[in-house]
């Protein structure tokens, strides 16, 4: 039988594209899955799309969090209760390709690899296509690597549990929770290796957390500084190699966009 993969997704306030979100999996042709929503107390009807969902197909677990505690605290309390041997991540207005898990699952088996990641595509609010990823392409990405140079999504990676400690964050630092996240898997030791592919499909929505330069500048800092705790010329460094990067990556941003208004 195939393994088990469990895939978390931290809900808030996404009742326009969760159903979306969860029908892309549903539709994947990797049947062995577990699908576990953590609704962080949404004020919208999120928690009850989740919840119907949850009804029609006992692969999918939807659970509320007592207190509004942020998407950290949801991801880890996801992650608590996986199952499976493989685990993957999503967010609730962001989808899966259909043959994600199927391609993950198989070339991560073939090769042993205990990290895994692929490429991503940029989608619309309306969940047409805007790009390719803004990250270039990297085959094998170790910590050092990692420094200053957030080289793949949260929601193309795969981990092979029986291989990694699946790290719990705590650090308050909003823009650079998942960054902090794959720093933890990689200085374990292991290194995470790509996937040519746009698996998956990051909603780009202005004025989101994710898209601001500057907060995601500022918390970088201080995961280099203050959580990895390098000297200060090589937090510089690798600072510098993350401002670099940034600013071609928004440049290629800004073209889609541009290029999409247009």
């Amino acid at each position: 039988m195939d393994a088990l993969v469990s895939i978390v997704v931290p809900v808030y306030n996404t009742e326009k594209y969760v159903s979306e979100t969860i029908n892309s999996i549903t539709r994947q042709s990797y049947s062995n899955w577990e699908l576990i929503l953590v609704d962080d107390c949404s004020t919208d009807h999120s928690f009850e799309i989740c919840n119907s969902f949850a009804q029609k197909d006992s692969r999918i677990k939807a659970l509320r969090l007592a207190n509004n505690s942020g998407a950290l605290a949801a991801r880890n309390k996801g992650i608590e209760l996986s199952k499976g041997k493989y685990l993957c991540f999503l967010d609730s207005d962001d989808t899966f390709e259909p043959n994600k898990l199927e391609i993950q699952v198989d070339f991560m088996k073939k090769f042993e690899h205990a990290v895994s990641f692929t490429m991503f595509q940029r989608i619309t609010e309306s969940g047409e296509f805007l790009g390719k990823s803004n990250v270039p392409f990297n085959t094998r990405i170790g910590y050092k690597d990692l420094l200053g140079n957030p080289a793949f999504s949260i929601i193309t990676l795969m981990i092979d549990k029986e291989k990694v400690t699946v790290p719990l964050v705590q650090e308050d630092l909003v823009k650079a929770e998942d960054y902090v996240f794959h720093l933890r898997i990689l200085k374990q030791g292991v290194d995470a290796f790509g996937i040519n592919q746009p698996l998956s499909n990051y909603r780009y929505r202005p004025g989101s957390q994710s898209t601001s330069f500057f907060g995601n500048s500022a918390d970088l800092w201080k995961v280099l500084s203050k959580v990895e705790k390098l000297p200060i010329h090589m937090a510089s460094f690798y600072f510098g190699r993350y401002l670099v990067k940034g600013i071609g990556k928004r440049l290629t941003l800004f073209k889609q966009v541009i290029s999409k208004k247009g």
